[in-house]
């Protein structure tokens, strides 16, 4: 009787041969094969650049335009930053509603790869889109002003705030995934997107107003898009420390993945 040669797994393989580079590569193509990605993107960056083109028309040249033209090329963030999240959630919500993810989940049974890798492809997609959408505004506005006698300065502190800038659009997407994972529903997960980055501050300031609470102001200074402005604020403007800012935006990311992960361990899909 012949003996069988015992099967090899591959260095670094998980459960059924599947690397982690595996599980990265297959969400990411499945984030660049759908059509949702490329709308959506394509929306940040359209409202990046109607900002910048409508602020290039009519800012004052005669005054110092360096930090308003940081300011400007930042602003339009607030809107992008809801535009990544969408994007995260129906990154994640739209497997969970067709239930391709039941695929995914065959393929890598311990699910929470899966989780992680999506959430890595669409932090990053997101972080390249703000690259483009932060630095494209920024060079669009100094191409404007430029054209009309004004000289708009450009350093290390202000490519530093456009790259945090990118970096605060990745979180949100991330942290849209984990939400979408969480609540495994798009209106859901879109809903409370909203509510998070425009609801919350002006339910905080309104109550803040009315009562005077000052620990109110604190609360508002730690809210999820609060903390975003930290990244890309001018030199000496935030109201926060930058390390403070990135301790509680990991505090954000824990606040839904940690559950999301611990959850889809042990819910039926």
């Amino acid at each position: 009787m012949s003996a069988t040669a015992p099967t090899v797994r591959p260095s670094g393989a998980g459960i059924g041969g599947v690397t982690a580079a595996h599980v990265l590569r297959s969400e990411w193509l499945k984030l660049v094969t759908v059509r949702s990605t490329f709308w959506t993107t394509l929306v940040a960056v359209l409202i990046a650049a109607a900002v910048a083109l409508l602020a290039g028309a009519v800012l004052n040249t005669d005054r110092g335009v360096g930090e308003i033209a940081l300011r400007v090329a930042t602003g339009s963030l607030s809107i992008v930053a809801l535009v990544m999240g969408v994007l995260g959630v129906l990154a994640i919500g739209g497997e969970y509603g067709t239930l391709q993810i039941r695929s995914s989940i065959a393929a890598v049974p311990q699910r929470w790869p899966v989780l992680i890798a999506k959430g890595v492809v669409v932090g990053a997609w997101s972080f390249v889109v703000g690259l483009v959408v932060t630095f494209g505004s920024f060079g669009l506005l100094a191409l404007l002003l430029g054209a009309r006698g004004a000289d708009v300065p450009f350093d290390g502190a202000t490519a530093g705030a456009l790259v945090g800038g990118a970096f605060y659009l990745a979180i949100v997407a991330a942290f849209a995934v984990g939400l979408g994972a969480l609540v495994r529903a798009t209106a859901a997960g879109i809903t409370v997107m909203a509510a998070l980055l425009f609801v919350a501050p002006i339910v905080v300031a309104l109550i803040g107003a009315l009562t005077g609470a000052a620990w109110l102001g604190t609360v508002n200074d730690y809210l999820l898009s609060s903390l975003g402005d930290v990244l890309f604020a001018p030199q000496g403007t935030a109201a926060i420390e930058l390390w403070a800012a990135l301790i509680g935006l990991a505090c954000w990311l824990a606040a839904v993945w940690i559950p999301a992960l611990l959850l889809s361990a042990r819910r039926d899909v």
